[in-house]
């Protein structure tokens, strides 16, 4: 039932570094998205029936969703499907509605499927919008997706005639390895080290912050004990259910060439590790549709050190120490 949201894009013209034999690689896209607000996980504007909402932009859920209590509001159609969720925090079921028009930046689509949970932001308001739902992986993976939260924008990309493209940034920028789920190819995996433990967590933009696993932190040395001392927070599931978060001093986070030192993060009792919407707030992320990698350019250098300049750049971003 679910399926690649279908737009209609602009097409424009872009130089990028590595393109077709005439050097010219053709974008269509929906122009720039202004994410609406500076900290967390990224929120856009869209329409939904012609009503002006708000999504946060969620590269871990692996299909959209809208609250339940939005259904009626938003002229949705209910069907008399459910469906299976499984995500952070455990599994729950879920309604589906249709929407029969979604628009978003320059682009509009219809006949549109929504899982209907969650309400944990039911009620968000972000510029005067309500915050409705979240577009997940079934509507991002059909793209290239550019995340650049330093500037507040969101770009999705159709290439054609592109070959083995990569932005045309001003600066350096790195091209890192990912892997991408077993069983579910939407999700992108990231290799790190956690005070030098390799382990892999999933870039989610829907986390607002990196979550690691209670198994990863506990097999990069952390005792269960020393988590008791450590300070709490809570999270919250796809069930919507509170869990326990600690909130841990590490020594290091290796992310491809960057290291994060001295990082606070969040470990919990999940199934998975998450690499939350922070580093997409320091770094400007293109994610090639398909691709086993993604580009990184820092924006935010002094929060990082990095172990070698890239190689469109002459010099490496200074080195400096933060906690995330």
């Amino acid at each position: 039932m679910f399926r690649s949201m279908r737009w209609l894009f602009l097409g424009i013209p872009l130089l990028l570094s590595a393109c077709a034999d005439d050097g010219v690689c053709r974008i269509s896209t929906l122009g720039n998205l202004e994410v609406l607000n500076a900290t967390g996980s990224p929120i856009v504007k869209a329409t939904v029936n012609g009503h002006p909402v708000a999504f946060i932009v969620d590269t871990g859920a692996q299909i959209s969703s809208i609250w339940p209590q939005e259904v009626d509001k938003l002229d949705l159609v209910s069907s008399f499907h459910t469906v299976r969720m499984r995500g952070t925090g455990g599994e729950t079921f879920a309604g589906v509605a249709i929407a029969d028009k979604l628009g978003m930046g320059s682009g509009t689509a219809s006949d549109i499927p929504f899982v209907t949970v969650g309400n944990l932001f039911d009620g968000r308001m972000v510029n005067g919008l309500p915050v409705v739902g979240l577009f997940g992986a079934d509507f991002l993976s059909s793209y290239d997706v550019v995340f650049d939260l330093p500037a507040r924008r969101i770009n999705l990309y159709v290439t054609h005639g592109c070959g083995e493209s990569q932005p045309d940034w001003n600066g350096g920028f790195y091209k890192i390895g990912i892997d991408h789920g077993s069983q579910d190819r939407s999700k992108i995996q990231v290799h790190l080290k956690l005070d030098g433990h390799p382990m892999e967590a999933f870039l989610d933009s829907g986390a607002h912050r990196t979550l690691i696993s209670l198994d990863d932190a506990l097999a990069a040395g952390v005792k269960k004990a020393d988590l008791l001392q450590d300070r709490r927070g809570v999270g919250i599931g796809i069930d919507d259910r509170k869990t326990v978060r600690y909130l841990h001093h590490f020594d290091s986070l290796d992310i491809g060439p960057f290291r994060i030192m001295h990082p606070v993060l969040n470990v919990g009792d999940t199934r998975d590790s998450l690499l939350g919407a922070e580093f997409l707030r320091r770094n400007r992320v293109w994610i090639p549709r398909r691709e086993n990698w993604i580009f990184v350019q820092p924006v935010l250098a002094k929060v990082l050190s990095v172990s070698q300049p890239p190689p469109s750049s002459p010099a490496a971003p200074a080195s400096a120490s933060a906690g995330q």
